[in-house]
């Protein structure tokens, strides 16, 4: 199906999306707090929701949808709003009471209806980051973590990345990256992680690309090559507050360019990989073709 990259900013209907489970129970009482002239469609799942909006979608295409949840919810949201056809009538908007709220975080002190840019890759699609290698199992291994009543949610990536980092498994990989004059450029290179971001942050306040802008129709690629435990440590704090490439220009930082390398394009293959996490979903893909649609999904924020 065509994707559909116009705006349109007459919205009819609004319809808020809850899941009883949200915000470790917060759904129920979101309800009851919600005015009672909007509709209110409680989900039992994040599938369920997600079919449910490609429907109303059909019978209403122009719908602001507000959904609430973290990046998981944005990631079936906008996965449902795609694949409706209608992503071009309708509207996103997120109230963040996920654990990770990354989507979110790169709009702050913004307010308005924005046409973002959407990631497709392997027939589905993202929003946020796509990433592959040490960050992909930092996320399989948060998942577990939060189910540890004792662990605050918000602390689960970085329990993670802990554990992540001294049992490390690099992958050689093969990037294909086509740029917008239509020009390609390959790198192979023994990585640690690999990111492909439409938005800045990722793992919960990570900003790994600081350069990225989400409606300026390219992919930022940021790829850390194998490096040892001790060099990680010594980065990780600059990774994590995005002081290892200029946020204006996207040039890596002096120190960095021996250990990163980062990219800006319209399309990349990756290959090697053995999973891949988009936007907090974990698919088990050993490559993933990526391409940005400009403009696809219209995402309101207060």
């Amino acid at each position: 199906m065509e994707e559909k990259t116009t705006i349109n900013r007459k919205i009819k209907k609004i319809m808020h999306i809850l899941n009883p489970l949200a915000g470790k129970g917060q759904a129920s009482k979101i309800k009851e707090n919600l005015e009672s002239n909007n509709y209110v469609y409680m989900s039992d799942s994040a599938d369920e929701a997600a079919d449910f909006i490609k429907k109303a979608c059909v019978e209403n295409p122009e719908t602001c949808f507000t959904v609430y949840g973290g990046d998981g919810t944005v990631f079936k949201a906008v996965n449902a709003l795609m694949e409706s056809g209608y992503n071009d009538l309708a509207s996103l908007k997120i109230v963040p009471i996920g654990s990770g709220n990354d989507f979110v975080h790169t709009f702050e002190g913004k307010s308005g209806e924005f046409a973002v840019d959407v990631m497709k890759f392997n027939g589905r699609y993202a929003a946020n980051v796509i990433n592959m290698g040490f960050d992909c199992e930092v996320v399989r291994r948060a998942i577990s973590i939060k189910k540890v009543p004792i662990i605050p949610n918000k602390f689960a990536y970085y329990f993670g990345v802990a554990g992540e980092l001294f049992s490390k498994k690099p992958f050689d990989a093969t990037v294909t990256l086509t740029y917008p004059d239509g020009t390609t450029e390959e790198i192979k290179e023994k990585v640690l992680l690999a990111a492909v971001a439409n938005c800045r942050y990722y793992g919960g306040g990570f900003e790994a690309a600081p350069a990225a802008k989400p409606d300026d129709g390219l992919l930022d690629v940021v790829i850390i090559k194998d490096v040892s435990v001790p060099t990680f440590v010594s980065l990780v704090g600059n990774y994590k507050n995005g002081t290892h490439v200029d946020r204006e220009t996207g040039e890596v930082i002096e120190k960095f360019k021996k250990f990163l390398i980062y990219k800006k394009c319209v399309a990349v293959k990756i290959e090697g990989c053995k999973s891949v996490c988009a936007d907090g979903e974990i698919f088990e893909e050993s490559s993933v073709d990526i391409e940005v649609i400009p403009k696809a999904i219209n995402y309101v924020k207060d």
